[in-house]
């Protein structure tokens, strides 16, 4: 997390984006719980895939969100996922009890994290990383694919990983029990899939990675980071 001043300067330099290229934020509802939210998908719009959930509720995505909460009309606390507004290093802390952070969503698309990101430059891992790691890569812009070893074959792996390798600001890695055989997050935004050959595995990393409506710290590097497994 980048001190206010500058998320500020990054939120009004997207906003100003936004306004050349007009786009304005989705005015679509509340996403509901969260067992609909895993149900619902949104319409495709600027810099949006169809299918992909969202987290951003009314206010469309994390310039929206941020914009209303720098406005007034809105807190974190009051979102229908706070986690899309959440930044904090939780180690930094002085209330920090040494456990990693834990996550309502599995995998998290968002929200407070560790002070170290996960290295993500086209980074595979071939074991399970530390969640609080890679949600702070989602924080700069990266997309985390994650799959289900059990419902995933080797070579399909094998598939997905040349996939990623070939894309700055990704990374990819094992998640036991996600449920589902492959699973796409980026900071507030989520997309799922049975087909490890799905085309749109592809299509939302072209449209979700450093995309500037939904990129916390823009220009943040995906190097230097954590680059092991979680123990």
């Amino acid at each position: 997390m980048r001190p206010p001043h500058y998320r500020w300067t990054a939120l009004a330099a997207a906003l100003a984006l936004g306004a050349l290229a007009g786009c304005t934020p989705d005015e679509g509802g509340d996403a509901g719980d969260g067992s609909a939210a895993a149900e619902q998908t949104t319409t495709a719009g600027p810099g949006e895939l169809e299918g992909v959930e969202s987290f951003y509720g009314e206010y469309g995505d994390y310039v929206g969100v941020m914009t209303a909460i720098q406005d007034g009309k809105t807190t974190a606390e009051e979102l229908e996922f706070p986690f899309v507004a959440q930044q904090e290093h939780l180690d930094t802390l002085n209330t920090w009890d040494g456990q990693n952070p834990v996550y309502d969503l599995k995998p998290p698309a968002g929200g407070n994290h560790l002070s170290v990101w996960q290295t993500c430059n086209g980074s595979v891992y071939d074991g399970p990383i530390v969640d609080g790691n890679a949600v702070h890569s989602m924080e700069h812009g990266a997309v985390w694919l994650t799959y289900d070893p059990d419902l995933v074959e080797p070579a399909d792996v094998e598939a997905l990983a040349l996939l990623i390798s070939a894309r700055d600001y990704s990374l990819m890695s094992p998640y036991p029990g996600q449920g589902v055989a492959v699973s796409l997050q980026s900071w507030g935004n989520r997309y799922q899939t049975e087909d490890p050959s799905d085309p749109k595995i592809s299509e939302y990393l072209d449209v979700y990675v450093l995309n500037e409506r939904f990129n916390p710290e823009p220009n943040a590097t995906c190097s230097g980071g954590v680059t092991t497994t979680a123990p």
